[in-house]
């Protein structure tokens, strides 16, 4: 049995008992589906396979897509907005980097320094979601909600 800590809209503690491994995605998109999140995001965001952005299920991270007023997508996640920017290939002697999208806000003063990465002149920003390169995964594609009933099991 996995336990998977989690983090209400809310702000309340909530452990959820996982039945097995390979539930563990399923749980994740259930309660993420709420808002719900688990962890923190690490330095330079999440990173996935490129070809997983087009329908990459935000449930996993407890993130969901909205359009703003100007017919932007974007990204919730914790009560901020990511935009999303397309990155063009690197191909130098120094540096070889594929194509890819990124899902960045711009950083304020309350986020930590190792959360905060550095742009052109003085601007900051956050990283939530790289997508680049690697092999698309079918466990990261949006899929219909779950069947099952789960529950949270004791609140931490």
């Amino acid at each position: 049995m996995l336990l998977l800590r989690l983090r209400t809209d809310l702000g309340a503690d909530v452990t959820v008992e996982v039945p097995s491994p390979d539930k563990l995605l399923e749980v994740q998109a259930y309660y993420g589906a709420r808002g719900w999140t688990s962890g923190e995001v690490p330095s330079g965001g999440y990173q996935f396979p490129y070809d997983n952005e087009v329908d990459f299920n935000w449930a996993l991270i407890g993130a969901r897509k909205f359009t703003n007023s100007e017919g932007e997508e974007m990204i919730m996640h914790r009560g901020h907005a990511y935009r999303r920017r397309e990155l063009e290939a690197v191909d130098s002697r120094k540096l070889k980097l594929p194509a890819a999208i990124k899902y960045s806000r711009g950083a304020k003063n309350t986020d930590p320094p190792h959360v905060r990465e550095k742009a052109d002149a003085e601007f900051e920003y956050v990283s939530l979601a790289m997508f680049r390169g690697g092999k698309r995964q079918e466990r990261y594609a949006k899929k219909s909600a779950p069947n099952a009933q789960i529950q949270p099991n004791a609140a931490d």
